[in-house]
């Protein structure tokens, strides 16, 4: 049997070679698609600032200036096709000094030139009309109205997809390695043998969109016209909160080098910061930097000084391919049947579709027979942008099949439907990373804390087919939601945890029998439940019990109770508008549909998570291996995978031998627990000798003080950290296979500041009372949201406190309207409560300082008056401290806010 010939052979499967590969799959020809990667979109294309470029600034007349206005029009026709989202938010680029005011004419003169004829200047006042966040000393800006926003991850697999699906041979994990003439019956042949490790493929043409690696094919065929010089940029990704922030692309003046560091909305609801731009010889060196994050910071602040304040939630390095060129490197070489499309850079994925055509066009012009087919096959896309309708907000996709209405990454909100579309496509994902690009699972702020656990499981079983029909099953054995709820309800109870639970009993126990309490989980319980140690239960239960036992405990008090309990159902919004004595609005998604519930008052008993590795900036490579507690408890007790052989636990607290008890139970050998402050926080009487027990004699572990992690190494899988003494600055390195990042905690806050509940900072968490009272009339706040963290028999008995306030509420509607903030200064994270109302007796706060400090004076202060004082011998870190409240006579209600400080 003779080995097949194809007529084109298009190595490198981005952007720009899975759109060359979908232009010619129109034509009656034979095509293979050749991706070094396990999946399309791997390089360039997935890491870039996700810009929908115009070319305004590109040099008039040159190739990549008439390519890219050539895909404008192509670009936005086809993204509209196949369903990839895109926003027009028009850029802003920004003067900040007078050199760079004097440049905005000399680039609208060339805008003008590129036929972007629509830009236009504005002054100092306009520019911060249009963007009031803006931090100080911009003196002026020009416009470009047509600058967007798009998705870099459905773009190449759009591409990719239609091609595949009009006959193109795509073959992934084909790393080329040689390309030379074939021989044919023992004679040289005009027709190319193009080979990897493992198998080669035979073509007559051969199309060269390698991207970093073009120049390297470039040479296999003989040719040096340019060298790719990788060029990192560096970007930081803050949480869809902070959205509000920025109604344009914010556009520096760009220099020869670089666009240079902007921030931008991103098509996932996002804002980023970045890039740098630094030229290195490794074309595999996506990993972050502390110089370069530390850069991002600094300029982010001078941009757009309130973005540093929100969450992060990743930080990543992509790659450009520049050369000693300022313009596209693409030559059609006609007699060796050869064309080389190299040097695209960051705006290939805008000009993608342009450079295909072209591509094309180099072929006709040469006499390649393109011969059009019969029909060109269409597809749709899943639409994985924020402002576009998801599956989960689609109550007519949930009715075919309820795993559309099974949340499943909560932060993202991705369903289970969605994931098992996503393994089952026609391009299918085979890792973490492609289930990622394709669904926006794992890509918000916990990185995974919720959802890592499932996805893996998806993956090891995506090749039976029988699961999506099984899970739709089970789902339709849990649907406990009605359509819509006609008769409004006493109260609604966000989250069936300790805190939700506790108060819903305790509601029941005072008569309020119009309760519903509900959970995003398919089991209720909380983070209890996938906790194997004890020390459950003391303060509420008064025994000590396991997690899974003191939640099983709760779920039976429930079912005894009759609470209206709704599992896997998931709160997407809460609606506080001039609710004045009138009814909220809850917005919720389930197995069951979508719907609204009306209710007189709210408690948000959401919980906490941990900061996950992005989120405190911690540079270094992206591999698997990395957790958070609650993450690996996910993978131990939940689903049972294996997780590593040598683990690091960076954190020695409380929560940090949990992870101890965890990796025992999965036989991980525990290496070293990091902590940057002077002493473990295992503190008597309980926790020390926990200590001892589980993490020098079980785990015979050691603990290393003032020691900060500095760098995670391994491509694929975590292969060591670099820690630095934060005394002498020596770095050493820790060999590993796994990381658990433990404490550094973080309320999970998103309903609360969409419901325009008030946070507190910098812990962000809602601001209550003594009673539980939000700043919204009828919303309460108990548990672990408030601050982080109490244990779980602490948090229940807020959850019953706070039910004695919903009582009085309900019985009187009395909120009161005087409420005096409680702040804090560093080193103190929190105070719990952090609102005084004249109408509450407090009789005691809770506070955490996030390090030791000896011999230090607390003072609570109003003003210039001190209401409080107290000498402290040794102020511990990481735990929860008590506080007096009997100053709280002395507070002046229409006075300054109260601010709790440490004194040396």
């Amino acid at each position: 049997m003779l080995e097949k010939i194809f007529d084109v052979a298009v190595i490198g499967a981005g952007a720009v070679g899975s759109a060359i590969a979908r232009e010619l799959s129109k034509y009656d020809l034979d095509i293979v698609l050749l991706e070094t990667n396990l999946d399309v979109g791997m390089g360039t294309s997935k890491a870039s600032t996700a810009i929908w470029h115009t070319g305004y600034d590109a040099t008039p007349g040159s190739l990549e200036s008439k390519l890219l206005k050539r895909s404008y029009p192509l670009m936005e026709a086809f993204m509209k096709e196949v369903g990839s989202p895109f926003e027009l938010v028009g850029g802003l680029l920004i003067a900040w000094s007078d050199e760079q005011l004097r440049t905005l004419p000399k680039l609208l003169e060339k805008a003008i030139q590129n036929g972007d004829t629509d830009c236009f200047l504005i002054d100092k006042e306009e520019v911060y009309k249009r963007e009031p966040h803006l931090g100080a000393d911009a003196l002026g800006g020009m416009v470009v109205p047509r600058e967007g926003i798009l998705c870099t991850f459905t773009i190449p697999l759009a591409c990719a997809t239609q091609a595949v699906v009009n006959g193109v041979d795509l073959k992934l994990g084909f790393r080329v390695e040689e390309i030379e003439l074939s021989d044919i019956n023992g004679q040289q042949s005009d027709v190319f043998a193009i080979s990897s490790k493992n198998e080669a493929v035979l073509a007559r043409w051969v199309i060269n969109a390698a991207g970093l690696f073009s120049d390297d094919i470039n040479k296999m065929l003989g040719h040096e016209e340019f060298k790719v010089t990788p060029r990192r940029g560096e970007l930081i990704v803050y949480d869809k909160l902070a959205r509000r922030l920025v109604n344009h692309v914010l556009l520096p003046v760009p220099t020869a080098t670089t666009k240079g560091v902007l921030v931008s909305p991103t098509i996932y609801g996002n804002v980023l910061l970045g890039p740098t731009a630094e030229d290195l010889d490794d074309k595999s060196a996506t990993n972050t930097s502390e110089t370069g994050l530390k850069s991002l910071l600094e300029k982010g602040r001078k941009i757009l000084p309130a973005l540093l304040e929100e969450e992060v939630t990743a930080t990543y390095a992509g790659l450009r391919a520049a050369t000693e060129h300022s313009d596209y490197q693409i030559e059609l070489y006609k007699d060796q049947r050869y064309i080389c499309v190299g040097g695209i850079r960051s705006t290939g994925i805008s000009g993608c579709l342009g450079i295909a055509e072209y591509v094309v066009e180099l072929l006709r012009e040469v006499g390649v027979e393109l011969n059009h087919k019969p029909e060109f096959k269409s597809i749709k896309m899943p639409n994985i942008g924020e402002a576009f309708s998801r599956p989960y907000q689609m109550g007519e996709m949930i009715v075919k099949d309820p795993a559309y209405g099974k949340i499943v990454c909560h932060c993202e909100r991705v369903s289970l439907g969605e994931l098992h579309d996503a393994v089952h496509s026609t391009i299918p994902a085979r890792n973490l990373d492609a289930l990622r690009r394709r669904t926006r699972a794992m890509q918000g702020r916990c990185q995974g804390f919720n959802c890592s656990a499932l996805m893996n499981v998806i993956l090891r079983e995506r090749s039976d087919r029988r699961i999506s029909s099984a899970t739709s099953e089970t789902l339709q054995s849990q649907r406990t939601l009605h359509q819509s709820d006609t008769k409004p309800v006493d109260v609604l109870i966000v989250g069936a945890g300790p805190a939700g639970l506790a108060a819903a009993l305790e509601l029941k126990k005072f008569g309020i029998n119009g309760v519903v309490v509900a959970e995003r989980e398919s089991e209720a319980g909380g983070i209890p439940r996938l906790c194997g140690h004890t020390g459950f239960g003391l303060r509420d239960f008064h025994r000590v019990m396991t997690g899974p036992s003191y939640a099983r405990r709760y779920r039976e008090l429930a079912e005894f109770a009759k609470l209206d309990l709704r599992v896997a159902n998931s709160v997407t919004n809460i609606n506080t508008q001039n609710n004045n004595y009138q009814q909220i609005e809850i917005f919720y998604t389930s197995p069951n549909g979508i719907g609204t519930i009306e209710a007189s008052s709210v408690l948000l008993a959401t919980g906490v998570r941990e900061k996950p590795r992005s989120a405190r900036l911690i540079p270094g490579h992206r591999p698997l291996g990395i957790f958070t507690t609650g993450s690996l408890q996910r993978f131990v007790f939940e689903h049972h995978l294996p997780v590593g052989k040598r683990a690091v636990i960076v954190g020695a607290e409380i929560v940090s031998l949990s992870v101890v008890t965890t990796l025992l139970h999965a036989g991980v050998k525990v290496v070293a627990m990091v902590t940057e402050l002077p002493s473990h926080q295992f503190y008597l009487p309980i926790f020390w000798p926990a200590k001892i027990l589980y993490a020098d004699i079980l785990a015979r572990t050691k603990i290393l003080t003032n020691k900060k992690v500095v760098n995670v190494l391994g491509k694929e899988r975590v292969e060591e950290i670099e820690i630095r003494d934060l005394e002498t600055g020596k770095v050493e390195v820790i060999e590993c296979d796994t990381v658990i990042f433990t404490g550094d905690w973080i309320p999970e806050n998103e309903l609360a500041r969409r419901g325009e509940v008030e946070t507190s900072k910098p812990w962000m968490g809602p601001q209550v009372d003594a009673a539980f009272r939000t700043s919204q009339m009828g919303v309460f706040a108990a548990g672990n949201l408030l601050r982080g963290v109490e244990t779980a028999d602490w948090a229940a008995l807020e959850g019953r406190a706070a039910a004695r306030s919903i009582t009085r509420w309900l019985e009187n509607a009395q909120w009161s309207a005087s409420r005096l903030n409680v702040e804090v200064e560093a080193p103190i994270a929190w105070i719990c409560p952090n609102v005084l109302s004249p109408d509450v007796r407090v009789d005691g706060f809770r506070y955490w300082s996030k390090e030791f400090r000896r011999n230090a004076t607390l003072q609570l202060k109003q003003g210039g008056r001190v209401l409080f004082e107290k000498r402290i011998g040794w102020l511990k870190a990481n735990v929860a401290l008590s506080l007096d409240g009997g100053w709280t006579a002395n507070v002046k209600y229409d006075g300054d806010v109260l601010k709790l400080v440490i004194q040396p």
